[in-house]
């Protein structure tokens, strides 16, 4: 009984003691504890998130293999898991930087990279733990993903070159990314197989391959939303899951805001003759009903670019080997805590047929206030 009184006096003298560093800790100043997370935060960070990744026939049964943290969604798309909570700063400069190599594919083909939370998919997935095939279709098929969009090279015009470089400007998922919850970060490239007796990558079974890191600079001071909320990331359809020119979404943001904005990236597919991977469009983008921008998909595809000879001289709204421009629309005044908007992209004049379609990127951010 004695040694029993003394192991529990003792372990409630650690108790207490703990208890008091952990008050004495609250109870610092508020400036004392930022100048320490300044401090602990200086300097570059950097996250390789995939290395090596393989990319299989987008028509094929599946090929991949998990592993390594690694989840592929299908053949054509993986995911990863991370966090740089205590490794980078919200307000640090962020890039992305994407390489894709050639394997058994060599024309311009659809590359992503977006962001989604870990709450998010546990919600999609009821907090189930195993990524069985409909998990990955749950995931794979949720819209409001916040994201990017590329372009592979047309490596078979160009096959003395085996890789190219890709440099994403990430301050917008900032938030994303060192907040307390974990984030889910994917890339893919959609592709087949070419079955040219020259080409190089004949009879490899991959389409692909690529390397993807994120790099940090807390010493750089950059200004950076502090929240953000995806609205649409994908093929753009209507009710009949047609393909449309439109998107219409209706969101509700839970925080006030100021300095709002609504970013899109607009990519059209549809290579037949006139087709909308060879023009440009005028966007239209409303916000409650009302525009607030416009802008013009128009891009030069530059002499250094990796395309195929029929473009060489033609204007379109994405370049192979490079990332599809983002365009950014402010909202003017403040957004309400808890008020519901409606987000409108109309690309005005395009052809949405069985030939041509259009993948969007459209987030929301702000900074709260």
């Amino acid at each position: 009984m004695k040694k029993q009184s003394i192991f529990t006096l003792l372990a409630a003298g650690i108790t207490l003691s703990a208890c008091k560093s952990n008050l004495k800790e609250d109870l610092k100043p508020i400036d004392q504890k930022a100048s320490a997370v300044t401090q602990a935060l200086t300097g570059t960070y950097t996250e390789t998130v995939f290395t090596g990744l393989n990319f299989y026939n987008g028509y094929a049964s599946n090929q991949y293999t998990d592993g390594g943290g690694v989840i592929y969604l299908n053949n054509t798309v993986a995911i990863k898991k991370i966090s740089l909570k205590g490794k980078a700063d919200s307000t640090a400069t962020f890039k992305g930087e994407l390489r894709i190599y050639q394997q058994g594919d060599g024309y311009d083909r659809d590359g992503q990279l977006f962001f989604l939370k870990d709450s998010v998919v546990k919600a999609l997935l009821n907090n189930q733990v195993a990524f069985d095939d409909a998990a990955k279709s749950k995931i794979d098929a949720y819209a409001p993903k916040t994201g990017y969009l590329y372009v592979t090279p047309f490596f078979y015009w160009y096959q003395s070159i085996k890789s190219v470089p890709y440099t994403f400007d990430l301050k917008d998922v900032a938030s994303l990314l060192t907040g307390s919850d974990s984030c889910w970060v994917g890339v893919s490239a959609w592709g087949t197989h070419l079955d040219q007796s020259d080409w190089v990558g004949k009879n490899e079974p991959r389409s692909f391959s690529a390397d993807f890191k994120i790099t940090a600079d807390n010493s750089v001071s950059n200004a950076n939303p502090t929240y953000i909320q995806a609205v649409q990331f994908g093929r753009i359809t209507d009710a009949a899951g047609n393909n449309s020119r439109t998107m219409t979404k209706s969101i509700t943001i839970p925080y006030r805001l100021k300095n709002a904005k609504i970013v899109v990236v607009s990519q059209a597919w549809g290579a037949g003759s006139g087709g909308e991977e060879y023009t440009y469009r005028t966007h239209n983008v409303s916000w409650d009903n009302a525009q607030i921008g416009s802008f013009s998909s128009k891009v030069a595809c530059g002499p250094n670019t990796m395309r195929s000879y029929d473009i060489s001289t033609q204007a379109r709204n994405w370049c192979p080997s490079e990332v599809v421009p983002p365009h950014s629309i402010s909202i003017s005044g403040t957004i309400d805590a808890g008020s519901s908007h409606t987000v409108k992209v109309d690309i005005v004049k395009a052809k949405a047929d069985a030939n041509n379609n259009f993948k969007l990127s459209v987030y929301v951010a702000g900074e709260k206030f």
